[in-house]
């Protein structure tokens, strides 16, 4: 009965797909709390990623598979401190993105449709922060403070496991959506260069509201933060590899 269920499954499929995609894309960690801030303004940031795919053809219209992706997200932040000099921020973070991929096509002989809707699970491998110029009131309300708080313990700090204190104030995994689709062209019987526009969100809060650092009493973030997510927005170029299972 196996082997049966087994076969009719690989009867089924119409063609095997594989590829991969650079993205490059314009990134915002969406933050209520920063937004209503006067010593809060954001500047543009721009991020790059890789995405892998396999996936099985069930009709010539619809396949199903997984997706790999590895790529950043992020903020830049300035304004002005206490002194009445400029400050600037940062927060860079990389995430390994693994999720299941529902892929629709169409194909009509040197063009077509390719797009991708995949929910996934996004886990958190490197975490940066920046701070330069004048100092922020004391607090842990908006990223700032939070960012210039975190560099100053660090920089202050002799115990070289304090360093993982980058990754613990984030939560490790986040529920997130990648949505892409956009046009192919065939360069070879088999081979399809895809042209993208994409859409990236997490869901839930990307930050650890409970860490405290070694020592404090109070947490890190202030209880009035309110969750924050990241987004993408970009463009796609990859190439696809498609192998038929059936006779035209």
């Amino acid at each position: 009965m196996r082997w049966f269920l087994l076969g009719s499954i690989g009867f089924c499929q119409q063609f095997l797909s594989m590829g991969a995609r650079f993205q490059l894309s314009h990134a915002q960690l969406c933050s209520p709390t920063d937004r209503a801030s006067n010593l809060v303004s954001f500047d543009r940031t721009q991020k790059s990623s890789l995405a892998a795919f396999f996936s099985w053809g069930w009709t010539s219209y619809f396949a199903t598979g997984v997706e790999i992706g590895y790529g950043g997200a992020g903020q830049a932040l300035y304004g002005i401190g206490i002194n009445g000099d400029p400050y600037t921020a940062r927060i860079n973070l990389h995430y390994l993105r693994i999720g299941i991929g529902v892929q629709p096509q169409y194909a009509k002989e040197r063009w077509g449709f390719w797009g991708s809707f995949s929910p996934s699970l996004a886990f958190l491998t490197q975490a940066e922060l920046i701070y330069q110029g004048d100092s922020l009131p004391r607090g842990n309300l908006v990223a700032p403070q939070i960012i210039q708080y975190v560099v100053e313990y660090l920089n202050q700090s002799t115990d070289p496991n304090d360093r993982l204190v980058l990754l613990q104030m984030y939560r490790r995994s986040v529920p997130v959506l990648h949505i892409a689709g956009g046009m192919r062209v065939r360069l070879a019987p088999q081979v399809w260069l895809l042209g993208l526009l994409s859409y990236e969100r997490s869901f839930g809060d990307i930050e650890q509201k409970g860490f405290r650092l070694k020592g404090e009493e109070n947490y890190l973030y202030s209880p009035q933060r309110r969750p924050v997510q990241y987004r993408l927005l970009g463009l796609q170029l990859g190439i696809q590899y498609e192998v038929n299972l059936t006779e035209n």
